[in-house]
């Protein structure tokens, strides 16, 4: 899968690492999640011309998503991505799904992880990286969306960045690297949306109350989780409490 942002000045085309993706199951994509969501609704097969529409509900699934992303530190969360670069690049534009968390960027071609600046102390040193002479990358600084190096790369090295995504769509189908259950979830959410846009106050009602149930399972499972992967051992008594609180 290609990664491509246009949003800075900058053009960078990422490449997504392969890796496993949850089973398919009944909700094995975007349409899938679709017919699951028409067999709720009861309206017929959703189109341009349908109330609510296909478009609008395959907006509410994206919604979903991005609130999942959004509402919890999301233990599925984390990409990989890489880019070949060519000699004298020291910005690159950034994926347009990073979400501004926890990033480590690894040059894999000499086998380097860049330590990251503060744009602060970044700036002050290097005000100028233009004066630089071309070498191995060693120092990284995230600039909005922008991804600078120091110094600029010579030769064609390819670059490994780590990141917490955002949800945000990259392609249509972008559901994969959610369990099942957090799809089924999107579906609930995206049902809520229709039955309020055709006025149907009290489903509405039911399939909202759903959804945020579901989503608190959810959060809960996550807290699990990371509390687990710490082998049962908090950093304070805030985060003890708070951890013991998830496994009831």
């Amino acid at each position: 899968m290609s990664i491509t942002d246009s949003s800075t000045s900058v053009d960078t085309t990422w490449t997504e690492y392969p890796t496993v993706t949850f089973l398919a199951g009944t909700l094995a994509d975007a349409d899938a999640m679709v017919t699951e969501i028409e067999s709720k609704l009861k309206r017929g097969t959703l189109s341009a011309s349908t109330s609510p529409t296909l478009i609008s509900v395959q907006r509410w699934c994206v919604r979903a998503k991005e609130e999942l992303m959004q509402v919890k530190s999301y233990t599925f969360g984390r990409r990989f991505a890489y880019a070949t670069l060519a000699a004298g690049d020291y910005r690159i534009s950034l994926p347009p799904d990073y979400n501004g968390g926890d990033v480590s960027i690894k040059d894999t071609t000499n086998n380097r992880k860049l330590k990251i600046w503060p744009s602060n102390r970044f700036d002050l040193k290097f005000p100028d990286v233009d004066e630089e002479s071309n070498g191995e990358p060693i120092i990284a600084c995230i600039k909005n969306m922008e991804l600078w190096l120091v110094p600029p790369v010579s030769g064609t090295p390819i670059i490994e960045l780590e990141y917490d995504r955002s949800g945000s769509d990259n392609t249509t189908t972008d559901f994969t690297f959610l369990p099942e259950i957090e799809r089924f979830y999107c579906c609930d959410y995206a049902i809520y949306e229709a039955c309020e846009s055709i006025e149907d106050w009290e489903k509405a009602k039911w399939y909202k109350d759903k959804w945020l149930f579901g989503l608190g399972i959810s959060r809960k499972a996550d807290a699990k989780r990371r509390w687990k992967e710490k082998g049962f051992r908090a950093i304070s008594i805030f985060e003890e409490s708070s951890a013991r609180g998830n496994q009831n």
